[in-house]
C-alpha cells in the first residue's frame, strides 16, 4: 500500500490506496493559507495515521509516499517555495519532515500538474502512450510532460508551465506578469472575462439569467452551462477560448511531438463545445504529420485525479 499526501490551497488529503490505484481509505482536511506550515502538516500527518489505520497498515511497514503540492518546489531536495495559495510555506523542506516521521519509507515530492499528468497516464486518458501531455484548463493553465515513458522536470523543476506562452503580443494581462499568455486567455478567469466583456444588448440573455442578471458575477461555468443549453453567444465565448487553446497546444505538438494531449476541468465539463475548436486550430496550426498522430482528449479520472496524483508519484 502507498501513502499519498495532496496539499492544495482549498483543500489538503491523506489517502492510502494501491499500486493499481485502487483507493483503500482517505481524509481530507481544510487547508488554511493563514496557518503555520507545521501546524498544516501536524494535521494532515494526524489524517495519514487515521487512513493508515483505516486501511490496517502499519507505520513500520509503510515503504512509499508521495507527496502532490502546487509549485514552486525543488523536487532534489523536497522543499516547497511558497505557493501561490499558500503564501507562509516559504522553503518549507516537507519531504524531510515527513522522513522524520516514516524514516522507512521512500517519499517523492514534485508539483500537482507533474502528479496529476503521471496519474493520467497511468490510470486514465494518457494509457498505453509513450509520449503525452496534461494540461489543466480551470482557474489557470498548467501542464505536465510525459516524455519517453518519463515526467520531464526541466533544469529547475519548471518544465511544463505551457500556460505562459506568449499567444497574443500586448494581449490580456495575466497573473504572472505577462501580458497574451494561453492562461490569460483559455483559463477559466479568461473565460469568464471574455464573456463579460463582449457582452452587449440583446446576447447572452441565458448566459445573464445564469448569473441571477448580473454580468460582473459571471464565471465560466455559468458559460459553459449556458453553451450546454443551447445559448449561441456562450457557445462563441468556448469557440474563441478553445482556438486560443488549440493554438498552443499546436506549438507544443510542434515541438514534442507527442500521441496525445489530455486535457482537464473545462474541457471535461464542456466537452466537444471546447474540444472541437481546439482541434479546428490543431488543424490549421500544425503540421499535418505532427497533428495526425497526436489524439486531443479529455482526462478521466475526474474527482480522484488529486487523490492518485500523490499515489502516482511513489510508484516506480
Amino acid at each position: 500500500m502507498i501513502l499519498g499526501i495532496d496539499i492544495g490551497g482549498t483543500k489538503m488529503a491523506a489517502v492510502v490506496a494501491s499500486e493499481s490505484g485502487e483507493i483503500v481509505a482517505r481524509q481530507e482536511v481544510a487547508a488554511n493559507p493563514e496557518e503555520e506550515p507545521e501546524m498544516s502538516l501536524g494535521r494532515l500527518h494526524a489524517a495519514a495515521i487515521k487512513v493508515l489505520k483505516a486501511a490496517r497498515v502499519a507505520v513500520k511497514d509503510l515503504r512509499e509516499i508521495g507527496i502532490s503540492c502546487g509549485g514552486p518546489l525543488d523536487t532534489a531536495t523536497g522543499t516547497i517555495f511558497s505557493p501561490p495559495n499558500l503564501p507562509l510555506w516559504k522553503a518549507v523542506p516537507v519531504r524531510a519532515w515527513f522522513q522524520d516521521r516514516y524514516p522507512q519509507a521512500a517519499i517523492t515530492l514534485d508539483n500537482d500538474a507533474n502528479a496529476t499528468a503521471l496519474a493520467e497516464w497511468r490510470w486514465g486518458a494518457g494509457r498505453g502512450t509513450r509520449n503525452m501531455i496534461f494540461l489543466t484548463m480551470g482557474t489557470g493553465i498548467g501542464g505536465g510532460l510525459i516524455l519517453d515513458g518519463r515526467v520531464y522536470r526541466g533544469t529547475n523543476d519548471l518544465a511544463g508551465e505551457v500556460g505562459h506562452q506568449t499567444i497574443i503580443i500586448n494581449g490580456p494581462a495575466c497573473g504572472c506578469g505577462k501580458h497574451g499568455c494561453l492562461e490569460a486567455l483559455a483559463s477559466g478567469p479568461a473565460i469568464a472575462r471574455l464573456a463579460r466583456e463582449r457582452l452587449e444588448y440583446g446576447r447572452g440573455k441565458a448566459l445573464l439569467s445564469r448569473a441571477g442578471g448580473k454580468a460582473a458575477d459571471i464565471t465560466a461555468q455559468h458559460v459553459v452551462d449556458a453553451a450546454k443549453q443551447g445559448d449561441p453567444y456562450s457557445k462563441t465565448i468556448l469557440a474563441e477560448a478553445g482556438t486560443y487553446m488549440g493554438i498552443g497546444l499546436a506549438n507544443l505538438i510542434q515541438i514534442l511531438n507527442p500521441e496525445r494531449i489530455v486535457l482537464g476541468t473545462i474541457a471535461v465539463h464542456a466537452g466537444n463545445l471546447v474540444l472541437e475548436p481546439i482541434r479546428d486550430a490543431i488543424r490549421e496550426h500544425a503540421w499535418e504529420r505532427s497533428a495526425s498522430v497526436c489524439s486531443i482528449v479529455a482526462a478521466e479520472l475526474g474527482d480522484r485525479a488529486q487523490d492518485l496524483a500523490a499515489i502516482s508519484l511513489a510508484i516506480p
